[in-house]
């Protein structure tokens, strides 16, 4: 019996970290890094960090959307394109913020210019515009005003 509550009780902590293993990166054809904390959900001061793995490069190899490995038309072997994004990006570190109530979201990539926006979003936001991972950031972080917002579904 107590086995079973046992696993019951981590079968129900454990999920919620399973479903949000991924740190929204790729609007249509790039990779997905890690995410590796997230606190303050639902509050104005939320925030999640992640890292991309080597397993991040490999699902991207993998799909290969660039054509660069050989079974897409490249010279590439899969192993060989996820070395070259792990020497290349493997130490990148990602981390957004939002503010739930005001609706925004500073979104701070490896080397780059910060990109913030205000939900909901009065501008396109198909994959060329880049937005479905800040989208899928903010849902993440503050998944009240995801709703409110109709970003995603009620419960």
């Amino acid at each position: 019996m107590r086995t079973a509550v046992a696993s019951a009780m981590l079968f129900t902590f454990t999920l919620p970290i399973a479903q949000a293993a991924d740190f929204p990166l790729a609007s249509c054809a790039g990779w997905n890094g890690t995410l590796v904390s997230m606190t303050g959900t639902d509050s104005s001061t939320a925030v999640m960090e992640g890292k991309v793995k080597q397993a991040d490069f490999r699902e991207y190899c993998e799909r290969d959307p660039g054509g660069e490995t050989i079974a897409h038309g490249g010279k590439l072997t899969v192993k060989q394109c996820v070395a070259a994004y792990t020497k290349t990006n493997g130490k990148d570190t990602y981390r957004s913020t939002a503010n739930c109530r005001k609706g925004t979201l500073s979104f701070f990539p490896p080397g780059g210019e910060p990109l913030r926006v205000t939900f909901p979003l009065p501008e396109d936001a198909s994959c060329a515009s880049g937005m479905p991972p800040l989208i899928e950031q903010f849902s993440m972080l503050c998944p009240q005003a995801a709703r409110k917002f109709k970003m995603i579904d009620g419960e």
